[in-house]
């Protein structure tokens, strides 16, 4: 167990030093932002003040006063992890949070955290979730797969756990726990199983505990006056004395929670409404058509979670308020634009085969500080299975793909048109009835090429004035996705499970005759067939990434006569070897620094621009990373916020590096003034690419000099010796690459 301070915790970490950030501001560079989805929340739970509730890793409170919505995560201290249980104490003024892997955190006068990961660092193979809790005086029973836990709630750690209490001493799933008399119950697949709680009965020996109920699953077993509630399904029961009855109670589907409230009143939470009774038996009940979870708060105002919209909704006398914070509609994450001030991520929808997985999340919009979820228009209706995308630099437009009815056109965050076989050349195919996009990219004249895979066309374009063509490709079976245009006007397209193809149309797309082709595969030097993905950076080189490594070539000019694929040879921390190993490269972004972001199952990638280095490695157990299977990653270029899309979600970093040209623009330098005690990295935006950058005091003495990453630098606050300059006015001198561009500025640094 050990103890953290919420609200105002110094962080564990330095990556996760956020207590002076809200969600609504540029991160500082170095630092992290969670994107979680809040509007499938399915659990909640009152405390003395505020309204606590969970949509997956998605963790909250409400204020039930104010109604202040604020979020909650491992920045405050919290595990992070996907939680399952949520149960308060109001007599010892304690939320105890139980997690999908076995981590319990106690959040004590809702001020400090309290974790306890004893159960979670227990080497078990299966679901170790929390799934129920009763509070009986200083301890909390637990239940689990695995039998009981006993949380002592004055020493904040595991004091017993009951796991052998099956027939013949085996392990024992259990569903719920209540105490009742001089006796705890524990609710099991098979029924109700009994133990006496005394100091001199040793309840970790099976044969101290008997069935009292046989039946289907226990769930949610809960105390009230002389006897014991707990539903099977659809089904309310009552033990009372040893006797088991059913008891009517309104609605019209499942049960999916019963609680006592400080009232002496019992609630049962049912699909169709929730139903309160008195300790004289007395029943009023509420008309609620979808409902996951529900609480009391501390005046008796009812709170419910329906798991499929609405954040927690609070029940009024003229109808329902629903509360949640900014977020993505959901988890899934399938592919994010990596340019533009729009930040655009699609849900996804294509199965292993790259059929449809009928996906209706739809995609999310990124910007300002906000996420839009699928805008409405008259153009994304009847619509799913969102896919690939780009955004044009040169348009200024972004395009969405779909794997159903074609594709969309956004101008910012507003659709403005959509494509498919009645206005364009894609196909859809008449066997499936779909049209599939799998890849966009725009050449150096803004021209928009398009993969449509599955066709006997399937590479198409749009002029910047609309106008569609297909390009027959030379003959061959192909179906290709995944398109990127490197600075030679090549076309490069993974060819699904067969290789990279290059095509150059030379800038004649409507003349076939001097178009040319290369297949590059494994006998090109190619790790493997099964290439997934793509990038072409500004020196000229393309990455592409395989199931079994990272593979570049370097001569994309020459690539048609001398066809060759390279791997990258490097050493790092003294160890020689191929560049990322034998990691499957997921996705690939190229940042405003031309360094290279890779995605794989071990988590992100940062690779300095010539391949020759590592710069990082964010995984979950360096980094807030909730996952270290990362799907897509995608990018705001102006401010170098990296986004990654895992598969437990998103979250953003910030990196040093911006996208720019070769003019300077309004030097912004953050913090200013730098106060002390500050350890933090200065940033400096604003910059010409890749700028030589000097920062001397006032008196013209050099205190150091770097150059930016892009658009962006950065300084640690010491001297290029090491040392603390004194404090004053301190000014950035820049100059761009060829010598023709400077710029200044100045800020405050103070020791």
């Amino acid at each position: 167990m050990y103890k953290v301070h919420a609200w105002s915790r110094i962080q564990l970490l330095i990556l996760f030093s956020l207590a002076n950030i809200t969600f609504g501001q540029q991160l500082p560079t170095g630092q992290w932002r969670y994107h979680f989805s809040y509007s499938k929340t399915s659990i909640c739970e009152a405390g003395n003040k505020f309204i606590y509730a969970a949509s997956g890793r998605g963790f909250f409170k409400v204020n039930a006063l104010d109604y202040e919505t604020m979020r909650l995560s491992s920045f405050e201290g919290f595990h992070g992890a996907e939680i399952t249980s949520l149960n308060y104490s109001s007599d010892k003024d304690i939320l105890l949070i139980g997690y999908a892997d076995g981590f319990i955190d106690l959040l004590k006068k809702e001020k400090d955290i309290y974790s306890i990961n004893g159960f979670f660092n227990k080497s078990l193979q299966g679901d170790k979730s929390i799934l129920h809790c009763t509070f009986y005086q200083n301890n909390a029973f637990l239940a689990t797969n695995f039998g009981l836990l006993v949380i002592d709630l004055d020493k904040n750690e595991i004091s017993d756990s009951y796991s052998t209490i099956g027939p013949a001493g085996q392990s024992q799933e259990v569903l719920s726990t209540a105490v009742l008399g001089d006796s705890i119950y524990a609710g099991i697949p098979g029924g109700i199983i009994a133990g006496k709680l005394d100091p001199n009965v040793n309840l970790n020996d099976f044969t101290n505990w008997k069935k009292v109920y046989t039946g289907k699953n226990v769930k949610q077993l809960t105390s009230f006056a002389d006897s014991l509630y707990f539903y099977q399904d659809t089904v309310l029961f009552n033990y009372r004395k040893g006797f088991v009855k059913s008891q009517s109670v309104k609605g019209k589907d499942y049960f999916v929670r019963i609680q006592t409230t400080k009232d002496n009143t019992i609630v049962f939470y049912r699909q169709g409404g929730i139903s309160k009774m008195n300790a004289s038996g007395t029943y009023t009940f509420t008309n609620i058509n979808i409902i996951s979870s529900g609480a009391q708060d501390f005046n008796n105002n009812t709170w419910f979670t329906t798991g499929i919209g609405g954040g927690v909704i609070k029940l009024t006398p003229t109808g329902e308020i629903g509360f949640e914070p900014n977020g993505p509609a959901s988890a899934d994450a399938f592919a994010m634009t990596k340019d533009g001030e729009f930040m655009f991520c699609t849900a996804g929808g294509v199965s292993s085969t790259f059929g449809n997985s009928n996906n209706p999340t739809g995609f999310y919009i990124y910007n300002n500080f906000r996420w839009q979820n699928n805008p409405s228009s008259i153009f994304n209706t009847n619509l799913f299975d969102y896919t690939y995308l780009h955004f044009n630099k040169v348009t200024q437009k972004t395009y969405v793909g779909t794997h159903t009815n074609g594709m969309l056109e956004f101008n910012g965050a507003i659709a403005t048109n959509k494509f498919n076989e009645s206005n364009s050349p894609l196909f859809r195919d008449p066997a499936s009835g779909v049209i599939k996009v799998s890849g966009m990219a725009n050449d150096e004249n803004g021209v928009l090429w398009v993969c449509n895979y599955g066709s006997p066309t399937p590479l198409n374009y749009m002029t910047t004035k609309g106008a569609w063509a297909a390009i027959p490709l030379p003959s061959g079976d192909f179906q290709v996705k995944g398109l990127v245009i490197d600075n030679n006007g090549y076309k490069w397209m993974l060819n699904a499970g067969n290789g990279v193809i290059v095509f150059d149309d030379n800038k004649t797309p409507g003349k076939t005759s001097d178009d040319r082709m290369v297949n590059l595969n494994t006998s090109n030097g190619l790790l493997t067939n099964d290439a997934i993905s793509l990038a072409a950076d500004r020196n000229g080189y393309v990455w592409i990434g395989t199931t079994q490594g990272l593979n570049v070539v370097t001569n994309t000019f020459d690539v048609f006569n001398r066809p060759k694929v390279d791997q990258f040879v490097i050493e790092q921390n003294g160890t020689v070897g191929h560049l990322l190993g034998e990691e499957t490269i997921i996705d690939i972004c190229v940042d405003g620094g031309n360094r290279k972001w890779f995605a794989t199952n071990n988590g992100v990638f940062l690779v300095e621009p010539d391949g020759q280095k590592v710069l990082n490695q964010f995984t979950t157990l360096n980094s807030p990373m909730p996952n270290d299977k990362v799907i897509c990653i995608g990018q705001v270029g102006s401010t170098g916020e990296v986004f990654f899309g895992t598969e437990n979600g998103i979250v953003s970093y910030r990196s040093d590096a911006s996208d720019a040209d070769n003019k300077f623009k309004s030097l912004k330098i953050y913090p200013n003034p730098v106060k002390p005690g500050y350890t933090g990295e200065i940033t400096i935006e604003g910059l010409a690419q890749d700028a030589e950058i000097r920062i001397t005091d006032a008196a013209g003495m050099l205190i150091y000099q770097t150059k930016a990453n892009g658009g962006t630098a950065t300084w640690p606050g010491n001297r290029l010796d090491g040392s603390k300059p004194n404090s004053g006015v301190l000014y950035v001198f820049g100059m761009n690459a060829d010598g023709t561009e400077t710029a200044m500025g100045k800020f405050i640094y103070i020791r």
